[in-house]
């Protein structure tokens, strides 16, 4: 069975940006053969995504690195280190701010949001 992490963790929505290997036939029949539930996104609002946004406050951490990464033990460490520097309240805002993030893409009929 695909997907142990979901099995696992009980009744989750499994959500994505609709590239074209989520959204490909294969994906989907696995994803439905698994039982898990997708939710609905809409094709344009990649940025719509709170992993973005966490993705963003990583890339900043990132940057404040000096000397730079030259070797991938290097990058392995440095992007370890930065990752354990973005304070767990910024995903917990992150991930509260879904409801609101889903609010504002019906409010504005599918179109681009303030987020």
């Amino acid at each position: 069975m695909c997907c142990p992490f979901f099995q696992a963790h009980g009744n989750w929505v499994f959500q994505h940006d609709n590239a074209r290997p989520h959204t490909a036939r294969a994906t989907q029949d696995l994803l439905h053969r698994s039982g898990i539930q997708v939710m609905p996104w809409p094709a344009l609002s990649p940025d719509m995504n709170p992993i973005e946004q966490f993705w963003d406050l990583l890339h900043t951490q990132l940057n404040r690195v000096v000397p730079r990464p030259t070797t991938v033990a290097d990058l392995d460490r440095a992007v370890r280190q930065a990752w354990t520097n973005i304070p767990r309240q910024a995903s917990n805002t992150l991930v509260r701010s879904m409801h609101r993030r889903c609010q504002a893409v019906i409010d504005a009929n599918g179109v681009h949001t303030r987020y």
